[in-house]
């Protein structure tokens, strides 16, 4: 598809805010199923983008980051969704494309709290010397380095991405590109059985069963009735 001006530069500002908002606000627009709903909703492509995303939160369920660990960043459901809807590839591709890219995220958040040390080591020298002004300084700058740790990745994948992975995917052959499918169609059960890993399911049994038919219908249905709504508009 043909990508407008105004929705990249939408995306673009989506990708710096998504890890500000992670580490500060937290309204929730960081969670994978959220990026690819909102990536969806302005790249035209609702269905798609919440799939991706829908995906990709199940792979989050159980995961957080405690003591300062870094954890696979699944809100590179934004990509997948970016990538898949522009390249017009099926979901699959998008979630797949994803993966890679959230064990990237984890490098980049390695270096992010690294670099912002230095932030905090200066701003702690300008607290000695009653320096609010730089102290304020500092802050915005470990704010400004949180943000890019999220928003330079999508800005290089909205301008390189969908003509570089394009190039690619049209020179590779049928039966990876099958093969990627089918990965990208297991994911979900992996990010169910990550989570039933530590969950008491003997106990349980029954009741998790039935939660699980209710929920994807009641996914399916959801997903459903607001694209009908999309087309309806």
């Amino acid at each position: 598809m043909e990508v407008q001006l105004w929705q990249m530069l939408l995306i673009i500002a989506y990708g710096f805010f998504i890890n500000y908002d992670k580490n500060g606000t937290m309204i929730g627009t960081s969670q994978p199923v959220t990026a690819g709903l909102i990536v969806g909703l302005i790249l035209g492509d609702l269905k798609t983008g919440l799939y991706i995303g829908g995906t990709l939160q199940l792979m989050t369920l159980g995961i957080s980051s405690f003591g300062g660990a870094s954890v696979p960043d699944y809100q590179t459901a934004l990509v997948g969704s970016y990538i898949a809807i522009t390249t017009n590839q099926d979901a699959s591709i998008g979630i797949t494309l994803a993966i890679p890219v959230a064990m990237l995220m984890v490098q980049l958040d390695v270096l992010k709290w690294s670099t912002n040390i230095f932030f905090q080591n200066k701003a702690e020298k300008y607290a000695e010397a009653e320096n609010y002004r730089g102290i304020e300084l500092m802050h915005y700058c470990g704010v400004f380095n949180t943000m890019c740790t999220s928003g330079i990745p999508i800005l290089l994948t909205v301008i390189f991405g969908p003509k570089l992975v394009g190039g690619i995917i049209e020179y590779i052959p049928e039966w990876l590109s099958s093969g990627l499918s089918v990965a990208g169609g297991l994911l979900p059960a992996v990010g169910i059985g990550l989570l039933l890993r530590y969950l008491p399911v003997k106990s349980y049994f029954g009741w998790i069963c039935c939660s699980r038919i209710s929920e994807y219908s009641n996914f399916r249905s959801s997903v459903d009735w607001i694209c009908n709504c999309i087309d309806y508009l």
